[in-house]
């Protein structure tokens, strides 16, 4: 019982520091919703699927796209290139 406690102790404390860093957890799951509507047959744009998935999951659009020029960009070429060639 007590490492039950201290995981949900730990999984607290990483929300915690993600929120004081100022990046939303859900800036990841949308980067992966992204990266999985790439991957479709006749998939739109990029831009587009952007644009759909902010506004789906309701972000903060300038944050959003803030992040992923700062943070995303480094991991956006190699997820963009793994959803064209079917390896995601």
């Amino acid at each position: 019982m007590r490492s039950r406690v201290a995981v949900g102790q730990q999984a607290v404390a990483k929300a915690g520091k993600a929120q004081e860093d100022g990046i939303d957890p859900a800036y990841h799951r949308a980067i992966l919703k992204i990266a999985l509507e790439l991957k479709k047959p006749n998939a739109p744009s990029y831009d587009a699927i952007v644009a759909a998935t902010i506004r789906s999951m309701k972000l903060d659009p300038v944050a959003f796209r803030r992040y992923l020029g700062e943070n995303g960009a480094r991991n956006m070429s190699l997820m963009l290139a793994t959803a064209r060639t079917g390896g995601l």
